[in-house]
């Protein structure tokens, strides 16, 4: 199903943990790593975008950028996650979060 940018950071502040994985390469899972964040925090930024750090906290490392153009969708929770959320771009997966 999909949802707003507003429902994800929603979903994402009220979780204890976070895991995003990262497609580099599409959807064929080459350079998928995966980064776990304790309690997440995400806000929008002044121009109205989220930004999903992956290497540190640090908005200069490295990171997204999601904004409202992005695709965001809720998909069935796998494994031990509460919820699991699908971004993609265009249709080409870019990251998967799973909150627990």
């Amino acid at each position: 199903m999909e949802i707003g940018l507003d429902r994800l950071i929603d979903e994402i502040n009220k979780s204890q943990k976070s895991i995003i994985s990262v497609y580099l390469f599409g959807e064929m899972g080459i350079g998928a790593p995966r980064f776990i964040q304790d309690k997440p925090h995400v806000l929008r930024n002044e121009e109205g975008y989220a930004f999903f750090p992956i290497a540190g906290e640090d908005e200069e490392t490295a990171g997204y950028y999601i904004g409202d153009l992005h695709e965001i969708y809720e998909e069935e929770a796998d494994e031990e996650a509460r919820a699991k959320f699908e971004v993609r771009e265009q249709g080409i997966l870019l990251m998967e979060i799973r909150l627990y």
